[in-house]
């Protein structure tokens, strides 16, 4: 005998129900599946650069599409600097000025008295700030390690006004190393000198073949920013972290005034009195220095420019002028 089929009736109200279930179940389902698809990469990036990236030549390349400007040697112009040199000396504004000037797409250069050096100071806060990134890349923690500072660690005056390291409270490296560099910090800069390990930063000069001395010349300093910007010594990342702070520096005289006001620029700032070891001429003087990476639009560059004077007004425009003028040279050839 035939099994009699059984018949299931669907209320209206039950239909509804298990058609809402579904479509919840759907739900479910497809945000759980995005949970485990990569989300889409960013193609846009800081200023049209990689994602990630805004300072490092990587990020340089593509913005202008006309590559026949990037192949394009610049047309000589160290005349008009040493020009702007020599009137700066025989009025009086500056004893003493030196000028290095890189095209960073070319590496052609020149320098007008550019291996002279001046006392000591920021110049080796870069090269400390690279040992640092550079230990760091085979051991990560090393930026998270905290440091105790005790006001006898404060070796120079400060230049810049910063809120002051306090007294017994324990800071990460990170930490120090943006304010040695962003802020001229001289007591993270003397904390993070004392506890680098032996060896480190000699071992930066040697593999960038750059001469250990303190002070540095213009020409050595140049050294430095050149691996950062071409991230030839650091990893991307790490080169692109150090152009970032670099960045950051709170001193907005100087080069920064000599620049139309849409130019990044990325560099420290150092300035101080003549008083230590040296002739009686020198005695009472003053030194301001500034360099770092200019990114015009076309053709980023390195300037770094040392005046030595009485009047420090007078040598930081003295810098903003140098700077105006080069950025001048470098922008009508574009």
């Amino acid at each position: 005998m035939r099994a009699e089929k059984q018949k299931i009736t669907v209320t209206r109200p039950l239909l509804l129900t298990l058609l809402a279930g579904v479509f919840a179940l759907g739900i479910f389902v497809g945000a759980a599946m995005n949970l485990f698809t990569p989300l889409p990469e960013n193609k846009g990036g800081a200023a049209g650069s990689r994602e990630g990236f805004r300072f490092i030549r990587t990020s340089q390349e593509g913005k202008n599409s006309a590559g026949d400007r990037l192949k394009k040697e610049l047309k000589p112009f160290q005349d008009r600097v040493n020009e702007l040199v020599e009137n700066s000396k025989e009025s009086g504004e500056a004893t003493t000025v030196s000028v290095y000037f890189r095209d960073l797409n070319s590496d052609n250069w020149f320098g007008i008295g550019e291996r002279d050096t001046f006392s000591p100071g920021s110049p080796l806060k870069t090269p400390i700030m690279i040992a640092y990134f550079k230990w760091a890349e085979s051991h990560p923690l090393v930026l998270r390690t905290t440091l105790t500072y005790t006001a006898q660690e404060e070796t120079a005056k400060q230049t810049m006004p910063v809120k002051a390291l306090e007294s017994g409270r324990a800071y990460t490296v990170n930490d120090l190393i943006y304010r040695m560099i962003a802020f001229d910090d001289a007591a993270a800069y003397a904390l993070l000198r004392t506890n680098l390990p032996a060896g480190r930063l000699e071992k930066v000069f040697k593999d960038l073949d750059v001469e250990y001395e303190n002070p540095l010349s213009l020409h050595a300093i140049a050294a430095f920013y050149r691996v950062l910007f071409n991230a030839s010594y650091l990893s991307e990342e790490m080169s692109e972290k150090a152009l970032r702070y670099l960045y950051k520096s709170t001193f907005k005289e100087g080069m920064t005034q000599g620049l139309p006001p849409n130019i990044d620029i990325v560099g420290t700032y150092d300035e101080r009195a003549i008083t230590g070891p040296g002739s009686d001429e020198e005695q009472g003087l003053y030194q301001v220095r500034e360099f770092g990476i200019i990114y015009h639009p076309n053709r980023p560059f390195f300037l770094g420019v040392m005046v030595k004077g009485n009047d420090v007004t007078s040598m930081k425009m003295m810098v903003r002028d140098i700077t105006r003028l080069v950025y001048k040279e470098v922008d009508r050839q574009f």
